[in-house]
């Protein structure tokens, strides 16, 4: 019992380091190259985890095998169009200038009824509004509606708008998030200060949040 936990934990501490490695990617986002590879890590670490007379060393080296090759690939790839195509998908074009494309439909093995649904999820509620539809090389679809299906944007009316960044979540539930508070740019000395205005206390923190421009979003817990 206690060889196969120290074998669990090995292997464990060893895949989170390849994938962080590999990078931060969805499965619904990966590339033919990177789903071979995770499927293939996969495999070698039930191994690795369920036959204790295999040693250890077997599965590790083919881990650190596949990972150097799929980071070989992805560099070669990007230098290589021949290598990108053989070890990638590429985007295809579904609805050209709203036009549908069936050829490409049958070719990705989609179904007129499954591009309605996948519109629908896009708030796009009538297939003539849209323009271009692209199914992306991670299997997202892409859509660019008519001119006449576009929201009507400030640029439209003339008027300017202030960029006001994303919001950094400083407080979670009466705890600082030191990593959001550094790349907020702010202290945690003015974090207390902004508390003390607000006449809050740590422990009444549900929620805080700080945008770009310095806008405070507080939400307190529900009184006991």
């Amino acid at each position: 019992m206690t060889t196969v936990f120290i074998r669990t934990l090995i292997i464990y501490i060893l895949l989170i380091s390849i994938i962080k490695l590999m990078g931060k990617r969805q499965v619904g986002e990966l590339e033919i190259s990177e789903l071979v590879s995770t499927l293939l890590l996969s495999e070698l670490a039930t191994v690795a985890i369920t036959n204790s007379n295999i040693p250890l060393l077997y599965s590790a080296v083919p881990i650190i095998v596949i990972l150097s090759l799929e980071i070989i690939i992805t560099y070669i790839a990007i230098k290589s169009n021949l290598v990108k195509r053989i070890a990638s998908n590429k985007p295809n074009v579904l609805i050209n200038r709203g036009i549908i494309n069936r050829s490409e439909l049958e070719r990705n093995r989609i179904s007129l009824e499954e591009l309605v649904s996948e519109l629908r999820q896009k708030n796009i509620s009538d297939i003539k509004d849209v323009y271009y539809a692209i199914l992306e090389q991670n299997g997202k679809l892409s859509v660019i509606p008519k001119a006449h299906a576009k929201g009507v944007t400030v640029s439209d009316m003339n008027i300017t708008a202030e960029e006001k960044g994303i919001s950094h979540a400083l407080i979670i539930d009466g705890h600082i998030k030191t990593s959001n508070l550094r790349i907020s740019g702010r202290t945690e000395e003015w974090l207390m200060r902004q508390l003390a205005e607000l006449n809050c206390k740590m422990s009444d923190v549900f929620f805080f949040s700080v945008n770009d421009v310095g806008e405070i979003n507080l939400i307190k817990n529900p009184p006991k």
